[in-house]
């Protein structure tokens, strides 16, 4: 990827953002644009922690091979059995590792 195409691409994201596109149209735009820049992008996924009282955040999910990106809402992970797949994740040990 060449400096004008990362600019042109982060020109995109404000634009979009700014207009008020949804998450699924950015991270689709963001990834897509990106392969067509020739990042070698196969699947992305990015976790959006969120305020919301029961959802503690959404997934957004994209494949290069699938039509459109996927989302979900994942709920509390501080008790239960959602906390202790969260500390056995790689991404509590990244966190972990990175806070230390």
């Amino acid at each position: 990827m060449i400096e004008k195409e990362l600019t042109a691409l982060t020109s995109w994201i404000a634009n979009v953002g700014l207009e008020g596109g949804g998450e699924t149209v950015l991270v689709e735009g963001f990834c897509g644009r990106a392969v067509a820049a020739g990042l070698p992008l196969a699947r992305a996924i990015v976790f959006i922690d969120t305020l919301h009282p029961v959802h503690e955040g959404r997934v957004f999910r994209w494949e290069r091979d699938k039509p459109a990106a996927t989302v979900s809402e994942y709920g509390r992970s501080t008790e239960g059995e959602a906390a202790e797949r969260w500390r056995r994740s790689p991404h509590y040990r990244l966190l972990e590792l990175a806070n230390h």
